[in-house]
């Protein structure tokens, strides 16, 4: 019986911590689209406080050098660590891209709408805190449940120094992308453990198993090239180009993230060909909704270039990619090579 209730509440605040990363993940989000990525130039404080100004009365005439010189200090610290390690191009791009000189001027609802993101943040810590502790309960089930639990933890810890750089290097685009990827590590950890927690048995189909790897292997290079578009988008935001005018200065990878859709889209066709054929109902819903996903990413990715990328899609765009992914490995782990 503890045994038991040590696993109900292990689940329970493990789906609740994943819950809160997506909620993040979706926040995260909202704050790019709102151009309040930098809302506060300092972290962890926000603008040298605990909690954020709403006005510029309190803080001094020069506040822009000041934090852009802080910011500046910092990078010329993680510049030559890795210079030291051989990524010289990345600590020249740390030091000298002209956007990370770039300092924003106060705005109180930036600043609070970036705290917001933050205070969320602290409360996934305090729960993947929890979840890491209740893992252990779980120890003698399997000793991968603990461990992850302790992986998830470091990385969540690792995930916050990574959004100091965010902030320090003024949102550079490679570290948004890494911050990112770890977001999706975590997610992936989180359901892993889920997985083996509820020891749920795994459905022998060979032809499923393989394309489900291969779409998984093909959709990650596909939320890498999204997030480099994105970041462009971020940089024509603060730009005077009209919205309207923003498809036609977006990059390559545009074109290529846009084209490769259509091979997830098909990977998840074949899949739901094949669930349909097993008759196993978790199976057919599963794919079927993961279908669904696909399509309707790609209706949102269609309407953000057509209609100037209004700010309610580009959230749902991103929240379905998550969608997409979790579901992908959470079907991956379920399904088994039939030898």
């Amino acid at each position: 019986m503890r045994k038991l209730i040590n696993q109900r509440n292990f689940l329970r605040i493990n789906a609740i911590t994943l819950g809160a990363v997506f909620v993040l993940i979706l926040v995260g989000s909202i704050v790019r689209v709102v151009g309040a990525g930098m809302g506060c130039p300092d972290w962890p404080k926000c603008f040298g406080e605990y909690v954020p100004p709403t006005s510029a009365e309190g803080l001094p005439d020069n506040y822009q050098d000041i934090f852009r010189e802080e910011r500046l200090q910092k990078n010329e610290r993680l510049a030559r660590t890795f210079e030291r390690l051989g990524y010289t191009e990345l600590s020249e791009r740390i030091t000298k891209d002209p956007a990370v000189l770039v300092e924003q001027e106060f705005n109180a609802t930036k600043a609070w709408v970036e705290y917001v993101n933050r205070l969320i943040g602290v409360v996934i810590g305090l729960l993947v805190f929890l979840n890491m502790i209740l893992s252990f309960s779980l120890r003698k089930k399997s000793a991968w449940i603990p461990t992850m639990g302790i992986a998830i933890f470091v990385l969540t810890g690792f995930q916050g120094w990574v959004g100091s750089l965010v902030v320090s290097t003024n949102l550079l685009h490679g570290f948004i992308t890494f911050h990112m990827l770890l977001a999706l590590l975590i997610v992936a950890l989180l359901i892993w453990m889920n997985f083996r927690a509820r020891e749920v048995s795994r459905f022998k189909h060979s032809q499923l198993y393989v394309i489900s790897v291969i779409t998984l292997l093909l959709f990650i290079p596909q939320l890498i090239l999204g997030t480099e578009v994105r970041g462009v988008v971020d940089d024509l935001l603060v730009s005077n180009i009209g919205r309207n005018d923003w498809i036609n200065e977006l990059s390559t990878n545009f074109l290529i993230h846009r084209s490769y859709s259509w091979l997830i889209l098909i990977g998840c066709v074949l899949l739901a060909y094949y669930a349909k054929k097993t008759k196993e109902v978790w199976v057919i819903n599963t794919t079927i909704g993961l279908t669904t996903m696909v399509f309707l990413i790609m209706v949102a990715g269609i309407g953000m270039a057509r209609f100037g990328f209004p700010h309610w899609l580009q959230p749902l765009h991103l929240i379905l990619a998550v969608g997409i992914f979790s579901t992908l490995f959470y079907l991956t782990l379920r399904l088994k090579f039939n030898k």
